[in-house]
């Protein structure tokens, strides 16, 4: 009779077998899917490397040749030498406004009203 009984009770452990075998095949499933974006994720990767590491390459290559030929053509010089011709204009401007505080204009002035006085009995006399 425990036979019976057997065979109409059923088996938790053949209903627990199928769970666990169909949530191993999801499993599966979403392994499966997650590799592909993986591979997929890396092929774009690798064809986004492939596409900008030359052109960056090559424009470093350019601006590196770029910085040597500015080291050899001198331009430290040219800014030294710019920058000692700035400052002698400086000084040569300093100087010439100085020039003109110390210049008279007052006697500037008394000696062109001498002067018009003096030329204006001769601008009569040409007819002016």
């Amino acid at each position: 009779m425990s036979e019976d009984m057997r065979a109409e009770r059923p088996d938790p452990t053949q209903d627990l077998l199928k769970e666990q075998l169909s949530i191993m095949r999801k499993q599966l499933r979403l392994s499966r899917i997650l590799a592909a974006m993986a591979a997929l994720a890396t092929a774009v990767l690798l064809a986004a490397a492939l596409v900008l590491v030359p052109p960056a390459y090559q424009s470093l290559k350019k601006a590196d040749r770029l910085l040597e030929g500015l080291d050899a053509s001198g331009l430290t010089e040219v800014v030294d030498d710019l920058g000692a011709l700035t400052e002698s204009s400086q000084k040569g401007i300093e100087r010439t406004v100085d020039k003109l505080d110390q210049l008279d204009v007052e006697g500037l002035n008394r000696a062109i009203q001498n002067l018009e006085s003096a030329t204006r009995p001769l601008a009569g006399l040409f007819g002016n």
